[in-house]
């Protein structure tokens, strides 16, 4: 990438910025929870995951929700993103096999299985998540979220058995398995522990709504994958909608940014359109909906403001101007 000029393209963000005032309490918690269930191995570790902020994408994505219920979701998302580290550097993610076993553990975890003296760390931070969901939620959320998780693990399995045959997938393959592989299906189901709300199947999975939260999850995993397009580049990952739309279209790496970028402002104009067209339902109240629906909002903004502060993706970008600066530059007016 370093010898294609590229220019990064300007990432379209309509919605309103928002952020927890817990945001920076939630930031700590997470980092104390990260040490105390040590699940970074060295201080370097433990400084990139600190630069990386992950405690203030919650705080962005559920703005409005409860102190302790937002210690939750963040150190959930710390965790995928611990996992994800993991199996990139200790090369666990060429290793379907491998990766299978820990993925069958941690199913066990969330079906309510206890824990092992011989699990490791990994384990045992997800147990801890496990209890405290327990009492926030009802038995067939705690079902809907597991089942969300099963999704996301089977998804970087598929990615990893890609890597073991250095299989490309093609563009539908992929963007079939993006929405699962960003593991943000966990966090939709989320949105009720955040809000303390109860949306119904009546509701849930109305087509309207279940269309609201794809286009959601498309926009943050597309953005994403322009973000980090520099990082998976490096790693020679070729699981990125950018990377892999110039694979199979053999086309520069300019017209795939540029492709990519039009599809996530084209997923963007029709949630807008979409939330004009909800229905209202008998059985759920309008405040409820609006609560859901504002936080899908929150997420597709807060994940681009968050690229800004966070220096996740610094050490791997080292162009005149970094994609998060362009993001916040643009959200930013």
């Amino acid at each position: 990438m370093s010898n294609e000029n590229i220019i990064l393209p300007h990432l379209s963000c309509p919605f309103p910025e928002k952020i927890s005032p817990f945001a920076d309490k939630v930031h700590h918690h997470t980092l104390e929870w990260v040490r105390h269930f040590r699940l970074v191995a060295n201080e370097k570790a433990f400084k990139r995951l600190q630069l990386s902020k992950f405690g203030r994408l919650a705080a962005r994505a559920y703005p409005n929700a409860a102190q302790d219920r937002l210690e939750i979701i963040s150190d959930w998302n710390t965790w995928l993103f611990v996992i994800d580290d993991q199996c990139d550097e200790s090369g666990l993610g060429k290793h379907p096999d491998r990766l299978s076993a820990l993925h069958s553990r941690c199913i066990e975890i969330l079906s309510g299985y206890s824990t092992k003296p011989n699990d490791i760390p990994l384990i045992h931070a997800l147990h801890d998540i496990y209890c405290r969901l327990q009492p926030l939620s009802s038995k067939s959320w705690m079902l809907r979220f597991a089942k969300s998780a099963a999704e996301y693990f089977e998804a970087t399995f598929w990615e990893a058995q890609n890597r073991y045959l250095n299989r490309w997938p093609d563009t539908d393959s992929y963007m079939l398995m993006r929405p699962f592989s960003g593991g943000l299906l966990t966090d939709i189901e989320l949105i009720e522990i955040a809000e303390n709300i109860d949306i119904p199947c009546t509701a849930r999975a109305h087509p309207c709504l279940m269309k609201l939260a794809s286009l959601t999850n498309n926009v943050v995993c597309w953005s994403n994958d322009i973000i980090s397009l520099k990082k998976e580049k490096a790693h020679g990952d070729m699981h990125n909608l950018v990377l892999v739309m110039q694979h199979e279209l053999n086309i520069s790496l300019q017209e795939a940014v540029n492709m990519v970028k039009n599809l996530v402002d084209d997923q963007i104009r029709q949630f807008q359109a979409l939330e004009k067209e909800l229905p209202r339902f008998t059985d759920v109240p309008d405040q409820v909906v609006k609560k859901y629906i504002a936080v899908l909002r929150s997420w597709m903004r807060g994940n681009l403001d968050w690229a800004y502060e966070s220096k996740r993706y610094e050490a791997e970008q080292n162009t005149d101007q970094d994609v998060a600066k362009r993001v916040h530059a643009l959200c930013n007016g």
